[in-house]
């Protein structure tokens, strides 16, 4: 258990809580069809993953939800691809995720939990790329983000209704977890241990000979190391753009749309007039006339207000209008009623009696239809260019969906396709390294490395409301390495240093054993009679790991002293075999944190959150034994076989 709980302070706490969830929403949603036939199947149609309760999750949906989680992830780590993420855990992690989502779901509905249409509409409400540039949400952006993500309205709210059934039942399943402080103790003390040791390095290049490698040899280690050398998926994509600006010649308001517009804004073009007023509320009318004497005898607003214990209010320039809305009519009435420099006789709002000041009026007089032309053509004119695009973008989705291709639109609307070569997932060429993507493949790519190869052409918003455009997938060239013609130059220096590695782990397994037997690290490398770089000495603290492992910049070779016996040395190799080290640790410090009351409290913080993790994790373990859960594995397996490419 001690090794457990060291781990924790070079891993992140809390990650448990990802098992309910799959990135639902952020990650393409991760649904799909999830209609079935109930009975086990093949991987393609239908087919069932697992059954959890009444429930079936299908093999299309696991496969979907695989393949959107591996896309975001292949967005951070382009040198990804699908047969490596299977294997290192995203099959599984995403089955087990799915099943524990469906059992929440499925056991909160047979105790009659339920997630309302209120409440599910408030969660989709909240989705950025729902809403509209007002931030309001917009059924053209909803209905536009399901067709690009190919799945269906219900689909999204069965997603969303899972996850509000786990915040109902999981938020309190960890809640109040305790730890006592005789277990903490010894664990937050762990932060506090300091270890000493030194560091020697046998390089490879010490042992590499300048030798051509045999053909076989270098064909035999290409075969054995083809994943160092894979090219991730790249794709062409082929596209258009095309933006408002295409509607500037086309599209002019007519003298009856003007004449209309200004009709309508009458209001806003007619006379009007401002006054600059400070003001005070009194409560009752006797006051505010007596208060209103003074001022009009000379005494200053501000001064006649701090003689009755009040202060006067500078409400600067309003509008009739705006006074009638916030104070009353009859208040707007007086204050309009008075010139500039006199004062407003008492008038009652729902407040008290107002009486003001006024400083100054000002006289804006009315605009005619020839003076604001200018003004309401350029409004009618963004008005109905605005128009135009947003008919143009929904109509080319419907040709879409109707069928139609990128050639036929592009046809149609007289755009120009233009042809990417093979990009990765974050715009680079792999052939090409000058090679710069334009601008607005930033917003493209991602839409295009998520589509199947027989999805239908997409509409990609790149400057909302102004810049559009269509795309669709060219060629999709499946993660694999170079042959090996190509890049014989790269792998032959690899091999030469793989097999100067070799030579190295000799050298630094003899230097190690040496420190087994009693004998100093500087004496073990000088009686290996090789030239090594200078030994390196070590110190370090937990703590110090803990900090620099957050960072992701801990140097394995401290990671490794910080596992090792005390006047123990082991041997590690060191990336791209650059060579071996020889770690040796010395001296071990303990640390003593029973004094230290603000290290106790963080690391009952942290144990509290694990131990929360653990309720939470046995609860939905009861979830799914309360609800039943049945796998279907021989699917399982040929999903899992047909995403690694195995027959």
């Amino acid at each position: 258990m001690i090794t457990f709980f060291r781990n924790i302070f070079s891993s992140k706490i809390g990650l448990f809580f990802t098992m309910a969830f799959v990135a639902l929403i952020a990650v393409a949603f991760a649904s799909a069809d999830v209609s079935g036939s109930g009975a086990f199947g093949g991987v393609t149609g239908s087919g069932t993953a697992a059954k959890v309760g009444d429930a079936t999750l299908t093999t299309s949906e696991l496969n979907q939800s695989i393949n959107n989680a591996f896309r975001a992830e292949q967005r951070e780590n382009t040198g990804l691809d699908l047969k490596t993420y299977v294997e290192g855990g995203g099959f599984d992690g995403i089955l087990d995720r799915l099943i524990n989502s469906f059992s929440i779901a499925a056991f909160g509905n047979k105790y009659g939990m339920t997630a309302g249409k209120r409440l599910v509409d408030g969660e989709i409400a909240d989705i950025p790329s729902f809403q509209g540039a007002d931030g309001q949400f917009s059924e053209e952006n909803f209905r536009r983000a399901l067709q690009q993500q190919g799945i269906k309205e219900q689909q999204l709210r069965d997603d969303f209704t899972r996850n509000l059934l786990a915040d109902q039942l999981l938020t309190t399943a960890g809640f109040g977890a305790s730890v006592p402080q005789k277990l903490v103790t010894p664990y937050a003390s762990l932060l506090l241990e300091a270890r000493q040791g030194q560091i020697a390095i046998v390089p490879s290049a010490a042992f590499v000979q300048n030798i051509k490698p045999a053909d076989a040899a270098l064909a035999a280690f290409y075969s054995q190391n083809g994943s160092r050398y894979t090219i991730p998926e790249r794709r062409t994509i082929n596209y258009a753009l095309f933006s408002k600006e295409r509607f500037d010649d086309q599209i002019k308001p007519t003298e009856k749309e003007i004449e209309g517009q200004y009709n309508l804004d009458k209001t806003k073009y007619a006379a009007s007039e401002t006054r600059n007023i400070d003001q005070v509320i009194l409560p009752t009318e006797a006051a505010a006339k007596a208060l209103a004497e003074k001022i009009s005898s000379g005494m200053s607003i501000d001064a006649a207000a701090e003689s009755v214990g009040l202060s006067a209010s500078e409400m600067g320039s309003i509008t009739k209008t705006g006074i009638s809305g916030t104070a009353s009519q009859a208040v707007a009435d007086a204050i309009f009623a008075t010139t500039s420099g006199g004062v407003s006789p008492p008038a009652q709002s729902a407040l008290g009696w107002h009486i003001a000041k006024v400083n100054d009026v000002q006289t804006i007089p009315a605009q005619s239809l020839d003076q604001v032309r200018a003004e309401i053509t350029a409004q009618l004119t963004r008005e109905k260019t605005d128009e135009a695009l947003a008919e143009l973008t929904v109509g080319i989705e419907d040709e879409f969906a109707a069928g139609s291709s990128l050639a036929d639109i592009a046809n149609a609307e007289e755009l120009k396709i233009e042809s990417t070569p093979a990009l990765l997932a974050n715009g680079q060429n792999p052939d090409d390294p000058n090679y710069r993507p334009i601008p607005e493949m930033q917003r493209i790519l991602p839409v295009a490395f998520t589509l199947e190869d027989d999805s239908d052409p997409q509409v990609v918003e790149i400057i909302p409301g102004q810049q559009y455009a269509i795309m669709s997938i060219g060629e999709i060239t499946a993660a694999a390495p170079p042959p090996l013609d190509a890049i014989k130059d790269r792998v032959s220096r690899d091999y030469i240093l793989e097999e100067g590695s070799k030579k190295a782990k000799e050298i630094a397994d003899k230097i190690a054993e040496q420190i087994s037997g009693g004998a100093s690290l500087r004496k073990a490398v000088a009686d290996s009679k090789v030239t090594l770089p200078p030994i390196q000495p070590v110190q370090s603290t937990r703590a110090d790991l803990a900090r620099q492992s957050q960072q992701g910049q801990v140097p394995p070779p401290l990671t490794l002293m910080f596992s090792m016996a005390e006047g123990t040395a082991k041997t590690l190799k060191a990336p791209q075999s650059q060579g071996w080290f020889v770690v040796n640790l010395n001296k071990i410090d303990r640390g003593d944190a029973s004094k230290r009351s603000d290290l106790i409290s963080a690391t009952s913080a942290q144990f509290k959150q694990v131990f929360g993790n653990e309720y939470t994790e046995q609860f939905i373990n009861a979830m799914k034994a309360d609800v039943g859960v049945e796998r279907n594995e021989d699917a399982l397996t040929a999903l899992r076989n047909q995403l690694t490419g195995r027959n």
